[in-house]
């Protein structure tokens, strides 16, 4: 029996995707699974966006346990006694965040099986003073170290001794099916006359929303009906990019859609756009880079953390994160749109980063425990 420790519907995002994706997978794949995920997982004080939880949450065909709250240390206590009761052979224990550390750590101490940390993010991209104490802590009560990027692992290697092992960023089997762009854009609303590049995802300091703005004087000139649709839900200020759109005069060119966007919604945007594009300034892995990869949308990507790992040349195009760097990049790819859609290269890469594939890997890293 596998346990996996982290989030699942009914909360939302990437994380508690990625985790469905993963123990359906395994269980296709004839594996035992069990969840335990958060009664609470962060309390409204501490969490910037609006709501932590879907709408649209479905059921999770696995049995699961939303007992750890991570307020209440006693739980965790109680979590560690139930997963003692089930004897399972290893434990995988989700963590993106030093703020699961502590809780993390009281579980895995109590269990005698292989313990293995899913790590996304090593340290947080907004970092803190403790957070390499906590993750040191976290990672002293494991056995084994399971990343999706060389930029993860990299970080790792200087935090710990332990077996690391580095596969990719899949591709969620949750994600629904491409439309026609035209039936897109009037779903949307927008008009047929334009280049839409989309930036989709959570908007915060390190995705250089910034950079991306600062191009667009530079590219407007030889490229006038480029539309650029920023969608997600901020968990900044937006003003700040409101007034520096103003300021270059642009804020004709970006198109605002300021809220979190669910799954069964998501193949409209992408659908809609041209290209998708990332101008991090910092990064581990996206999971925003496989959702165009489902789509086959090419992409424009800054050669920051691991996000190139996940792109061919066929399929992308990667720049440097500054704004004349970025305006070329961006005037390129419009340039020879036609060029980055391979269907074969995209059709590689679908199985190249498929769940399947990750499970299998998976399997065979752990099948001795």
């Amino acid at each position: 029996m596998v346990v996996l420790v982290g989030p699942v519907s009914p909360f939302r995002g990437g994380i508690a995707d990625t985790n469905k994706s993963f123990v359906q997978t395994l269980v296709a794949q004839g594996e035992d699974v069990v969840v335990f995920s958060f009664s609470l997982l962060y309390p409204k004080a501490l969490f910037p966006g609006k709501t932590q939880f879907s709408d649209s949450a479905t059921k999770l065909d696995v049995t699961s346990y939303r007992e750890i709250n991570m307020l209440n240390p006693l739980t965790w206590w109680k979590t560690a006694k139930h997963i003692k009761k089930l004897q399972p052979s290893l434990v995988v224990f989700r963590y993106w965040t030093p703020w699961l550390a502590l809780c993390y750590r009281t579980i895995a101490s109590q269990l005698k099986c292989k313990k293995i940390a899913w790590v996304d993010n090593a340290l947080p991209h907004e970092r803190k003073l403790a957070d390499t104490v906590l993750l040191g802590t976290f990672l002293e009560g494991i056995d084994e170290i399971l990343c999706m990027s060389e930029k993860v692992s990299d970080a790792l290697k200087e935090q710990t001794t332990k077996p690391i092992h580095t596969y990719f960023h899949p591709i969620n089997i949750q994600l629904p099916e491409p439309i026609k762009k035209a039936e897109a854009l009037v779903a949307l609303g927008l008009e047929d006359t334009f280049e839409y590049i989309l930036f989709f995802g959570l908007i915060r300091p390190y995705k250089g929303l910034d950079i991306l703005i600062k191009s667009l004087p530079q590219l407007r000139k030889k490229r006038p009906r480029a539309r650029f649709l920023i969608v997600g839900e901020p968990y900044e200020p937006l003003r700040k990019y409101r007034e520096l759109a103003s300021a270059l005069k642009v804020d004709d060119m970006l198109l605002f859609h300021d809220r979190f966007v669910p799954i069964n919604a998501v193949s409209m945007w992408f659908s809609a756009c041209d290209w998708v594009i990332q101008p991090y300034v910092s990064a581990t892995q996206s999971g925003i880079t496989p959702m165009a990869i489902h789509f086959a949308k090419p992409t424009i990507v800054t050669n920051v953390g691991g996000l190139a790992e996940s792109v061919n040349s066929k399929t992308a195009i990667v720049s440097k994160p500054n704004p004349t760097a970025l305006s070329a990049a961006i005037l390129d790819a419009l340039e020879n749109t036609e060029s980055y859609r391979d269907e074969k290269a995209f059709a590689a890469l679908k199985e190249q980063k498929s769940w399947h594939r990750f499970c299998k890997l998976f399997s065979n890293t752990f099948s001795n425990t």
